[in-house]
């Protein structure tokens, strides 16, 4: 259970470095441009692309890229040190959760994104319980 949680988590935390990077130093734009292209290639989905941002956008998630990345820091470093640090597990779980809902509001109040970032909502709802319950079993396992 430990190992998965690890793998989980650190898959989960380079993905966020990735992404922070890409944000910060090539903008929003052009980080979900492509997350969209691969989306499409994958699964075949043909639609129409995001509309252009417009600089208070770009602007205000490359500030939140920072924190996005911290995040990804933070969920590596409990990876790297899952016995030091397990108990951050309930809390980064949370957090990654919440960015889902943040999401579902976005939907509600301006209308569904292309179908990637509707994917990833999905996996920001059914990631968390995972990673509670590989915590949890984890847990048990060391008492």
């Amino acid at each position: 259970m430990r190992v998965a949680l690890r793998l989980l988590l650190a898959g989960l935390g380079a993905s966020a470095v990735m992404i922070a990077v890409s944000i910060f130093l090539t903008g929003a734009a052009p980080t979900a441009s492509l997350a969209e292209h691969m989306f499409d290639v994958l699964s075949g989905w043909r639609g129409p692309d995001t509309p252009s941002w417009p600089p208070t956008m770009d602007n205000e998630l490359r500030f939140y890229a920072v924190l996005w990345g911290a995040y990804g820091l933070l969920l590596l470093d409990t990876a790297r040190n899952l016995a030091v640090h397990s108990g951050r597990v309930p809390w980064l779980a949370a957090i990654f959760f919440l960015g889902g809902v943040g999401r579902a509001l976005s939907c509600l109040a301006v209308g569904a994104p292309h179908p990637a970032f509707v994917t990833l909502m999905a996996i920001e709802f059914a990631l968390p319980p995972v990673l509670g319950l590989l915590w949890v079993r984890a847990y048990r396992a060391a008492v």
